[in-house]
């Protein structure tokens, strides 16, 4: 009896597996089989799924194997998404089977299915061996005159004079960080912060073409608050000594990685030309609502958080 018991529970498992298998099919595509490193890679993965499957979505997080990922996108009328990778790898490399979670109508249980490998060739860089070979010289002895020496005179002149403009320009920006004092504005700063993200928001510039403006506006937007909140020079800081003095700040902490990714997409619009896509629009309004917020101080005063919720709703 114990010997069927066990045979039917085997069968069942088996059948429940099959089951499952028919219910998700995923198929994983890229728009080419050869890259350089670096490029972006578009993994395309069309999924087919029966009527009682009520959740699916990649069961991925910051990679993919040896590929970082990107972005993930996923198409709103049907089971599709667009993974975009990266590698630093070079040669015959593979994307490994993309896991993905669904959940069946009336279940409990998460189930996995996979997309199929996908094999590549990533170029590294053209180096041509013979390009810088030369043939080893003796070197010739000259005896050195005066109109030799005086060159290197000049340019030694003018490196310390390079030198000291520097190290006098670091001072003025240290003193003058050291005295800043922003003036204290009229309502708080993450208040003055959300009204402002919420006015940017009805002026719906990206979706009138106006894409660089709307990214100026809601970097400078931060940037006010970050002023008001903290007091350093935020306007005139670029984006990587911004993230410098905001790693002093522990507030900061829960909210990095989306602050990487809002300075960093600004700047590729702003000044390497990018073209976001309507969906960096609209995250890059999400990451500003959600630094300000994450950053904003316990209120003091009944009074201020009265403020605060009336620039929320607004």
């Amino acid at each position: 009896m114990i010997g069927i018991l066990k045979r039917v529970a085997i069968l069942s498992a088996f059948f429940a597996t099959f089951v499952h298998a028919q219910q998700v099919g995923l198929s994983a595509r890229t728009d080419s089989t050869n890259y350089r490193m670096g490029d972006w890679i578009n993994l395309h993965v069309e999924g087919t799924v029966t009527a009682d499957v009520d959740t699916i979505a990649p069961a991925i997080k910051d990679s993919v194997g040896s590929f970082a990922v990107l972005h993930v996108q996923r198409d709103a009328n049907k089971p599709s998404w667009i993974l975009r990778l990266m590698t630093i790898d070079s040669g015959n490399v593979f994307i490994p089977p993309v896991a993905f979670d669904y959940r069946i109508k009336g279940e409990t249980a998460t189930h996995k299915a996979f997309t199929n490998t996908i094999y590549l060739n990533v170029s590294g860089i053209a180096i041509d061996p013979k390009g810088d070979i030369k043939d080893i010289k003796a070197p010739i002895s000259a005896p050195w005159q005066l109109e030799d020496v005086i060159p290197y005179l000049i340019a030694l002149v003018l490196l310390c004079a390079a030198g000291y403009g520097y190290y006098y320009y670091r001072m003025k920006q240290k003193q003058k960080m050291a005295s800043y004092v922003s003036p204290k504005p009229k309502i708080a700063p993450h208040v003055a912060a959300l009204f402002a993200l919420r006015e940017l928001e009805e002026k719906k510039l990206w979706q009138s073409g106006k894409v660089k403006e709307y990214y100026s506006e809601v970097t400078g937007i931060v940037r006010t608050f970050f002023e008001g909140r903290w007091n350093f020079i935020a306007l005139e800081l670029t984006t990587d000594e911004i993230l410098q003095h905001m790693k002093e700040f522990p507030e900061s902490e829960i909210v990095w990685k989306e602050m990487q990714s809002f300075f960093v997409t600004a700047d590729l619009v702003k000044f390497a030309k990018y073209v976001p896509a309507p969906e960096d629009n609209e995250n890059e309004l999400r990451w500003a609502y959600g630094i300000v917020r994450a950053m904003t101080p316990a209120p003091a005063t009944v009074e201020e958080e009265q403020t605060e919720e009336t620039a929320s709703v607004g």
